[in-house]
C-alpha cells in the first residue's frame, strides 16, 4: 500500500517546475494516500576560488541566500496551492540544513514514509546524487520523475527491468500497488547482460503477477553494442513508467563502470521507480 507518501523539493541549486510538481501531486492523488512534501532550503557554500572571503562575497552569499529562502517559501506555497485544489490530503514543511548536510533530515523522513517522489530538474546532478542515496540508506523505494512530459501520472503501459536479482525482486515487489493499477506490464530483460537462473526468467515473472491479477508479458532485448542503460530506453519507448531493482551488480562497480542505475539517472526520460 502506498498510502503515505513524501515528496522532496529542492530549492538550491534551482527548483523544479510547477508542471512536475503537478505531476507529483496528481501521482499521489492516484494513490488516494496522504502527502508529506519537505522542501530543502540549503546553505549557499562559499566559492573555494575566493578564500579568503571579503566583504563584498559576503554580501552577495547573503543576497543569493535570501533568494533561496524565497524560492524554498514560494515551493511550499506552490505544493500546498495544488494539493487543496485537487483535494489531496497533505502536509509540508522547509528543512534547513548545510549544504552536504540535507540527505540526513530526508533520509530520516523517507524511512517513515511508504515511498519517497523526487521531481528531478534537468542537469541536476545534485538531485540524482541525493536519490541514490535513498535508495540505499532510506529503506524504501523512489520515485523518480523527470522534468518534461505530461502533468498527469499514468499507468497505460509500465515496463519491469528483471535480470533475476534480488534487487529486482524487490523492486516489483515495492512496485505492486502500481502493477496491479497498470493497463498493461512488460516484463524486460537485456540479452547477453548476464545469466538468468533457470527458474528466474521474465516469462516466469510474467505468470508470477498474472497469478495476482495483473495483466503481465514477458520479452527479451539483445543488448548488442548498447549499454544495458540504453538498451531498456529503447524497449521501454513510451512507457510511463519503468520499476528497476537499483544498482544490480556492487556499487563500486557501478560508480567506476556506469550501469542501468547511473543511466536512468543521468538521463531520466520517464518515471522511474528505483528499489534497492
Amino acid at each position: 500500500m502506498l498510502k503515505d507518501l513524501l515528496i522532496y523539493l529542492p530549492s538550491y541549486p534551482r527548483p523544479v517546475s510547477r508542471s512536475a510538481l503537478r505531476r507529483a501531486i496528481d501521482f499521489a492523488r492516484r494513490m488516494e494516500a496522504h502527502a508529506t512534501c519537505i522542501v530543502g532550503e540549503t546553505t549557499v557554500p562559499p566559492p573555494v576560488a575566493f578564500h579568503p572571503y571579503g566583504v563584498d562575497l559576503e554580501t552577495r552569499l547573503a543576497e543569493r541566500q535570501r533568494e533561496v529562502h524565497q524560492t524554498a517559501r514560494s515551493e511550499l506555497a506552490a505544493f500546498e496551492e495544488e494539493a487543496s485544489r485537487v483535494g489531496l490530503a497533505h502536509e509540508g514543511r522547509i528543512v534547513k540544513s548545510a549544504y552536504g548536510e540535507e540527505d540526513d533530515q530526508l533520509l530520516a523522513a523517507a524511512r517513515l514514509h511508504s515511498l519517497t517522489v523526487v521531481p528531478m530538474p534537468e542537469d541536476a546532478e545534485a538531485s540524482a546524487d541525493l536519490v541514490q542515496t535513498l535508495v540505499f540508506e532510506a529503506g524504501r523505494p523512489v520515485l523518480v520523475l523527470p522534468e518534461g512530459g505530461s502533468e498527469t501520472f499514468s499507468l497505460d503501459d509500465v515496463v519491469v527491468a528483471w535480470d533475476g536479482t534480488r534487487a529486482a525482486a524487490r523492486a516489483v515487489a515495492d512496485a505492486m500497488p502500481l502493477l496491479e493499477r497498470a493497463a498493461k506490464v512488460r516484463i524486460v530483460t537485456v540479452g547477453r547482460d548476464k545469466p538468468l537462473p533457470e527458474h528466474g526468467s521474465a516469462h516466469d515473472l510474467a505468470t508470477h503477477l498474472r497469478r495476482n491479477g495483473i495483466k503481465a508479458t514477458a520479452q527479451e532485448e539483445e543488448r548488442g553494442s548498447r549499454s544495458v542503460g540504453g538498451a531498456l530506453d529503447q524497449a521501454a519507448g513510451k512507457a510511463d513508467l519503468m520499476v528497476m531493482g537499483a544498482f544490480g551488480h556492487s556499487r563500486i562497480r557501478d560508480f567506476f563502470l556506469g550501469g542501468a542505475t547511473r543511466h536512468v539517472l543521468r538521463e531520466p526520460r520517464r518515471a522511474t521507480l528505483l528499489s534497492h
